[in-house]
Order: C-alpha cells, then structure tokens, then sequence
C-alpha cells in the first residue's frame, strides 16, 4: 500500500468535537495543578514568509533553529528568518544535523545537505544526484536519522544508508510506511508485513511486528527495560515488550484515536509530547496521564501539530500546519487568563482547600484544582473585584459594590456601602472584622458562624485601601497621596478614639504613595522611595534594616508578600524577585528569572498573593501569571550572539558574510585567519546585521556593540540589530557584540574582523611611486638646482666684481665728495673767518670814521672858537689842542690796526700793491686800500683828513703813478687786483 501522508487530513472535525466533549476533563493542567497556559510564543507564516506547513525541527550548536517546511530549509536566529530552497524547489520533510554542523535535509525526490560556502551562505548539495538512475527516482525523503558517521535517508520505496563517501541501498518487496531510529537501530515499518528492524541490508519482521499490518506509525520511543512505545496515527498509542502490543492506556485509546498522532517526543523529565491532527498538542506524564493540552485559541494558534521539538531549556518548538510556536514548559510562569476561562485584569487571589479563587475587574471565579476545568463566574460577584480572603471559614470578597460573602456557587452581599477594599482581622478582636471602604472604616461581628455588618465608624473618612495592625493593637491605614494614619479603638470597637497623621514631617520622604506590609512579624512602610518602620520611642519613621542595605534608599518599593518559608516576594520601580532564605536563615536575592512577567504585570492596584503551597500569583493585566517555585530553571541554555551579515552600501548593497564560519569540513564559532576580508577603500561602509539564540520571553533581547579601533567602548543597550559604519579610515577594524535576554544573561561576544585597504592614492603601490617619482623629481631638481647654482654662481661672481668696481667708483666720488666736502668746509671756515674779519674791518673802518668824524668836529668847533675869541692866551691854548688834535687824527696807530685786517681779508693787498708800484707814497697805499672797501670820497676824505676835492686829487695822481688807462675805472682796478 502506498504511504498517503495523513498529515493533511482533515476529516476529522465530527470526531474532533466528539472527543471533547467526552474527555472535558483533559483540558488546562500543568505540571501544577494550580498552574494555567505556559509562555508561548507563536509565528505565522506572514512572519516568517515561508510556507504554512513545518515538517520537522531540529537546532545547531550555536542555537540556531532550522525547519522543514514547504518552501525549504526554514532558518531562524532569534530575529530573522531566513528560507534556503533545495535544488528543484520542493518541500523539505526532514532535516538532521550532524556533529560538524552539516545540515542533512530530505524533501520531495530528493535528499542532500546543506553546508556554508566560502562567504558564509549556507549552499545545498543535492546526494540523490550521486544515485544510479534506477535508485534516482523516489517520491518522498520523509525521515533523516544520523548515527555517527552513518546517514540515514527513508523514503517511501529504499532506504538509503550514507556513509559519507557511497550510499547503501535498502529496497523493500512491501514497501516502506516509516522509519524511525530508536538506540541506533532503525526501525522500518512495512504496511503489508508489519514493523521491522534493518540489519546490514535487509529489512527483518521483528517479534509481534505483524501487529502493525496495515497500521500507519507516527513515532516509536524507548521505554524502560527495552520496552518501546509505538504511537500510530489513527490507531492510538501501544506498549510493545517481547512481541506483544498492548494500549498504552486504554482510558485514552478512543481520545488518541479521534486526535490522530501525528508525532510523539520524549521530554527530558520523562514526559512525553504528542502532536496530533486534531487535538493540538498534548503533554502526559509517564504514566500516560494527561497533564496539559494546547491547541486553537489555548496557547498555540492551530489544532494541528506536525512536529515537536525540546530544546535545551526544556522549551518546546512546536511545528503546525499553519506556523510554529516555542512553548516553554520548562520556565516556572504559566498565564491564567481568558484561555482558561479567566477574563479581565488580575487584582486578588485566595486557594482555599482545593479551590482557587480569582478575582478580576469583571468578577470572581473560582476553580477546583482537582476538576481540571475551566474557571466559573461566581454568581452576584460580577465587576471590580479588589480582595478575596479567608476570616472565620467565610470567603469574603472586597467588591466595588460592597462587601460579598461566598455561598458556595454564588456571593451573598453584606454591606451596601459602595467600595470595599480589604478587611482585616484584629488580634484581640477575633469576632470582629475592620473593614476598608471607599471612605472610612467599618465593623462586622461574626454571628452563627456568618459575618454580620454592624456599623460604619465615625471620626475617620478617608479611603482605607491598605491597612495593617501593629503588635500594640493600633491600626495603620494609609492613603496613596495622602499620607499614613494610625488610628485607635475603643475597647468595645464602637468608635475612633484618636486618629494620628504620618506624612513628611514624620520622616516620609513625602505624602505620596505610602503603603503598608506585614514582613516578617513587623510593618514595613513604603513611599515614593525607601522602605521605612515605625520608631515608637521617637514617634518617626526610620529606614528599615532589611530592604534598605539590600535595594538602596532610592528605589521606589510598590508590593512585599511573604510566603510561609520565609521567602519575600517583591515588586519594586527597579526590581522584581524574592529575597529566598535559606537554610541558614540567610537571604539571597533572586530576579532575573523574574524579569521576562514584568511587562505583563498589573500597573494599577499591583498584587502579589500567596498560595497555600507557596506557590505565587501575581496580578497580570491579562489574568494571572503563576509561579511554581518548585520547577528549577535550566540556566546552561545554548545563548550566543551571532553576527548573521556583514555588508558593504558604499556602491550598492553587497554581502561579504552570510553568518556561518567554517574550517574544513566543520562549522565553528569563530572567523579564521584566512576569511579575514580586505575591503577597497571605496567599500569602507560597513554595516552588520546579529541576532542572539535566545527565544525565552518573547525574546526580549538588547545589544551592546562596539567597533575596535574606531570607538572606544561598549554602546549603551540597545534592541537593535543593525549596526552601520561609514567612511571608515584604512586600517584593521574587529567588530565586537554581545547579548543580554530577559533574564539578565550576557552572551558571549561574537566578533568579526575586517581590513580596509587605503585608497590607491595611499596605497603601497601609490607610495612607491610617489617614492620614485619623488627620488626622480629630487634628482632633476637637484641637478637643475645645481645648474642654476652654477650659473648664480658666476652671475654672483660677476655681480660681486661689477659691486666692489662700483664700491671702488663710489669709494672714489666719497673721496673725493670728501675732499669737496673738506674744501668746501674749509672755504666756508675761511669764509667765516673772511667775513669775521671783514666784520673787524668794517668795525675798525666805521670806528675810524667815527673817531675822524668826531674830532674833525671838534676841531672846527675849536676853530670856530678861535676866530671869536681874542684873547692871546685861550687862543694859544685852543691852537695848541688844535695841532693836538691834528696829531692824533694822522696817527698811525690806527692804520696799522686797519691795515692787519685789511691784509688778511684782502689777500695781504697792502703789500702786493706795494710791491706791484713801489713808488706809491703811504697816504697813496691807504687811498688804494680804502678805494678796494668801495668807500665813498667823503669817507676817504674823513679817514685821510683831507677834503674831498683832495680826494680827487689824490685818486688823479694814483692813476697817473699805476699808470692806469683813462678808459678804466680806477676803483674796479683796485677791486679786481
């Protein structure tokens, strides 16, 4: 018979509906009873742009995660997808990878594997293609299955047994269903003989193995004491031990049957997971009872599974007909919301005996943690839910519309006050119970076994959300801008007898945001920032000893809840985790694995509550997260970072690294020396694409990258994956980055180094040009310069001989300029003296005249004197001052004084005329002295006391003795001599 994939049947629906509505009770369980839907992630093929339907899944080294779907071999990294097609472009049914990372693949007539090409990229090779065209032609490689070096490809019609250099055939007379690898034996299922093992070549009927005529296998498994399980896709799931096949659980056969077993795994905790048709996915226990199911519109997106795979974290990776889910059943958080019958945002919860309540802005439900059902609205507690609590055996419920008491499946109500908040028990009050409303207090008693509202208390109005009782019996009510109250009863609780205010004036760092919890067996206060206790000794709040040196005073604390082994949980602005003690009554912070429910928690009125078995609910914006302190988180998960591109954009984009380094045959973690690209300058725009093998919380992952040699650190935290760098300089360059999940673990830093070569004008070559070019140019112009030295040199030569005969010509005309110079000096000095001398003359001439002047007036007035006077002897005295006076006028005293000046101003003329006519008398050298000064006949006449007729006289006997023509001047003869 001919093997029909029942993977693509859809007939089923009737007995779908059927199945569930006769195995209710298989719906919604966890590893805990109390425990909802785990954390799952889904993909749609929207998303991942491949085909609709996921094959088989399996995952490499580095954590990445490759797919069989029906476009290809579907490769994903955290971040991006990526689909490698075979070489005839049909489905890929199967894929295994080996030890060195060579991803085997089988498809639609044809099988081969994937490996990366020098740059990276994953490149298939087609191994059906090595095949002797009789064995060529197969229709369906549905299985892979690696045993050391041998490979395994099971088709519908051979076997075909790879032992990485030549195949084995395997042929079937009865045709092969499926295959399956159990403890490096393959087991073959043949439809008209039933199941069989391979051994060498031939394919033998093992014990019982006719049990499987005509029934389709969908998975075998090992079981304890070489019992295996054999799950069928329409007959449901058997035991087989020593030839005999028995249900493996009789009370589920007809459930198996209608859900159609498409796959089934074994989980490292000795669960088992099986995909069917119909059903969704199924988790049971060893013992085959069924602990969890999810399918359409619970947890993952489809009926259908097609394939199951569990990754190290224990996290399953769920192949469907129509997209892919990770589904982590190995993390200790599972959601209970709107798929378990929970609708709304969380704000309460409370287990009592088996039953949980829950309580929701739309109600409170409740389930038996035994019943494995949905959760139920209770009746009359629909709306705004804000606390569930035990006092005296009731339930009692704070409700928006009042005070509510459980009544089995319905709440009965007890206040008409709008508003209740919270109640609280008071320690020497068992029969009473405080409750907080919307505005002030009120009391209840507890009557037959029923609580009964008596009053509402004067003296206090404000709203009372939070309250606590201190250990002297005062109740602390605080308000969220307002501040803390202490507030005290009387003794009969019949009213306020005092009501004290706490705000920033009694150590509160403000009004704002005060709360009050119960830890351990003390009342812890928190604000805006620190926590606080009371000191009654000086009535103020101090800083706490407990959180303070744990989380600093600066973070802002909103939810303390301890559970009773004296772990505390918390939620703060800058944490979320337990302080978990010990058993040395020591604690010790743990937060990270809390950080992935953050983002689904409740922002408004924040609760954590503490289940009866220490398990914690904390209050989600959809529902509840559950946390099982029991399950122990696998924390060696395969987390790298992984550069998955490198690329160059300078001209066009260009990939230089496809993501995958390989030495030899092998593929590794790390670049090799020998694929260290050297980029052209003109490529020096670098940008890097990277991803980190983290699925857990919705991978919520952020980068650190930093770039050696150009940055000088780490970059802040980032979720991007796109790093881009241009104009880098020439030179080496390691790109270095690294991750950090959810859970606050960093990665290891994955690198990539690169060159970028200098531009060919800086390049070895280009330098060596220049080299020579410079060298060539230095000798032309060394030699030129030379050349031209030469040549200044003789030019200098000839300039420095035509300078020192123009410094001689000029030495000469300073000489003789001095000379000139000295002449001319000594022509003005004796100029000087000339006229110094001339001014004596002239001086000496005028004194002469004057002196003449005056006596020849004396004389005459003497005279005149004379001629009046008779008397003999005045006139002998006055003739005798006359002839006196005569003497002294002709003196010659004073023509010697005149003649030296006259000499030496004249050019000694005196004796030169003297010499010249030596015939001339005194009185006529005096004449020609006074005619050489160009003196006037009146002036000679006075100087030479004669008249000026006399005058003319003489000048007429000194021409007539120089013998003077008549025609000359005298006087112009005298001047020019």
């Amino acid at each position: 018979m001919k093997r029909i994939s029942p993977f693509l049947t859809y007939t089923l629906t009737l007995g779908f509906v059927a199945t569930i509505l006769l195995f209710p009770c298989f719906r919604g369980m966890a590893q805990s009873a109390l425990s909802g839907i785990p954390f799952t992630r889904n993909f749609l093929p929207v998303e991942y742009h491949a085909g609709i339907q996921n094959w088989f899944i399996t995952q490499n080294r580095q954590g990445l995660v490759y797919i069989a779907n029906n476009f290809g071999l579907l490769e994903f990294d955290g971040d991006h997808w990526q689909v490698y097609g075979v070489k005839n472009g049909t489905k890929v049914r199967s894929v295994a990878i080996d030890s060195r990372g060579r991803i085997y693949v089988g498809g639609q007539g044809d099988f081969g594997y994937f490996f990366p090409n020098e740059r990276g990229q994953l490149s298939y090779v087609s191994l059906a293609d090595s095949l002797d065209r009789k064995f060529r032609n197969f229709d369906e490689a549905w299985s892979v299955y690696l045993d050391n070096d041998l490979v395994y490809f099971c088709t519908f019609s051979n076997i075909y047994v790879y032992n990485q250099r030549t195949f084995t055939i395997v042929q079937s007379a009865h045709g092969i269903d499926h295959s399956f690898l159990v403890n490096r034996q393959l087991y073959v299922n043949q439809p008209s003989s039933g199941l069989g093992t391979l051994e060498g070549s031939v394919i033998r009927l093992i014990k019982g193995g006719d049990f499987y005529k005509g029934k389709s296998i969908a998975g075998i498994l090992p079981l304890h004491d070489n019992h295996l399980l054999v799950a069928t896709f329409y007959e449901g799931i058997y035991r087989y031990s020593e030839g005999i096949s028995q249900p493996w659980r009789e009370d589920l056969q007809a459930f198996l049957k209608g859900s159609i077993v498409n796959c089934i795994t074994r989980l490292r905790n000795g669960n088992f997971a099986i995909g069917t048709q119909n059903n969704g996915l199924l988790v049971l226990d060893a013992e085959g009872n069924l602990l969890m199911q999810l399918g359409s519109g619970r947890g993952i997106e489809s009926p259908t599974v097609l394939s199951i795979y569990e990754d190290d974290l224990n996290n399953l990776w769920v192949g469907q007909n129509n997209g892919l889910a990770y589904v982590e059943l190995g993390s200790p958080f599972t959601f209970i919301n709107k798929q378990t019958g929970l609708p709304g945002s969380g704000y309460s919860a409370y287990l009592h005996k088996t039953k949980l309540y829950l309580g929701t802005n739309t109600g409170v439900y409740v389930r038996d943690k035994n019943d494995k059902a949905d959760f139920k609205l209770i009746d009359n507690t629909r709306g705004q839910v804000y606390h569930i609590g035990e006092y005296g055996n009731n339930i009692m419920i704070g409700h928006h519309n009042g005070a509510t008491s459980v009544q089995g499946a319905s709440a009965a109500r007890l206040s008409y006050e709008p508003g209740s908040w919270v109640f609280q028990s008071l320690k020497d009050h068992p029969a009473q119970l405080i409750e907080g409303v919307y505005a002030g207090l009120q009391v209840y008693d507890f009557v037959n076994g029923q609580w009964k509202f008596r009053k509402k208390l004067k003296g206090f109005g404000e709203s009372s959300r939070v309250m606590a009782q201190d250990p002297s019996g005062d109740l602390w009510v605080t308000h969220g801008y307002k501040g803390a109250y202490k507030i005290k009863f009387s003794p009969s609780l019949d009213s306020i007898q005092q009501v004290k205010f706490y705000g920033a004036d009694k150590g509160f760092p403000s009004n704002l945001l005060i709360n009050v919890f119960k830890v351990r067996n003390e009342l812890l206060f928190t604000s805006t920032t620190g926590v606080y206790k009371y000191d009654a000794k000086t009535d103020r709040f101090i800083p706490d000893d407990f959180f303070t040196p744990r989380l600093g005073k600066n973070d802002q604390v909103w939810f303390i809840r301890e559970d009773a082994m004296g772990n505390i949980y918390f939620i703060s602005r800058d944490h979320i985790g337990v302080f978990r003690k010990n058993a040395l009554g020591e604690y010790i912070l743990e937060e990270n694995v809390f950080n992935k429910i953050r983002k689904y928690l409740n922002d408004d009125l924040i609760s954590i509550a503490i289940l009866q078995n220490n398990e914690v609910l904390f209050g989600a914006k959809d529902g509840f997260i559950h946390y099982d302190p029991a399950m122990k988180v696998n924390r060696t998960p395969i987390f790298q970072t992984l550069i998955r591109t490198v690329g160059t954009s300078n001209n066009g984009d260009s990939t230089l690294f496809f993501g995958n380094h390989s030495v030899h045959d092998s593929i590794t973690d790390k670049q090799q020396p020998d694929f260290k690209p050297e980029l052209p300058y003109a490529s020096n725009s670098i940008d890097f694409t990277f991803a980190a093998t983290s699925y857990e919380g919705n991978a919520d992952l952020t980068y650190q990258y930093y770039l050696e040699n150009y940055e000088k650190g780490w970059s802040e935290w980032s979720s991007k994956t796109l790093k881009e760098y241009t104009n880098l300089k020439e030179g080496n360059y390691i790109f270095h980055v690294h991750a950090r999940n959810v859970n606050g673990e960093v990665s290891r830093e994955a690198t990539y180094a690169f060159t970028i070569l200098p531009p060919w004008y800086r390049s070895v070559w280009a330098y060596s040009i220049y080299g020579i070019s410079v060298i060539a140019l230095l000798f032309t112009g060394f030699n030129l310069l030379d050349r031209k030295y030469q040549r200044e040199q003789k030019l200098l030569e000839q300039k420095q001989q035509e300078e020192l005969s123009q410094k001689d010509t000029e030495l000469e005309m300073l000489s003789q300029q001095s000379q000139e110079e000295i002449t001319r000096l000594q022509n003005e000095k004796l100029e000087s003296e000339l006229q110094h001398m001339n001014n004596e003359l002239a001086t000496s001439t005028m004194h002469l005249l004057n002196k003449n002047e005056f006596i020849t007036g004396v004389k005459n007035q003497l005279a005149h004197i004379l001629k009046k006077n008779n008397h003999e002897e005045i006139k002998k005295e006055l003739t005798q001052i006359t002839r006196n006076i005569e003497q002294n006028i002709s003196a010659d005293a004073d023509w010697e004084h005149f003649q030296f000046h006259f000499d030496r101003v004249h050019g000694d003329f005196t004796n030169r005329f003297k010499a010249s006519f030596p015939t001339l008398s005194p009185q006529e050298i005096k004449l020609s002295a006074y005619l050489r000064m160009n003196l006037s006949s009146k002036e000679i006449a006075q100087l030479l006391n004669i008249s000026v007729r006399g005058v003319e006289i003489s000048r007429y006997r000194l021409r007539k003795k120089i013998q003077l023509d008549r025609n000359k001047n005298l006087q112009d003869f005298i001047l020019n001599f």
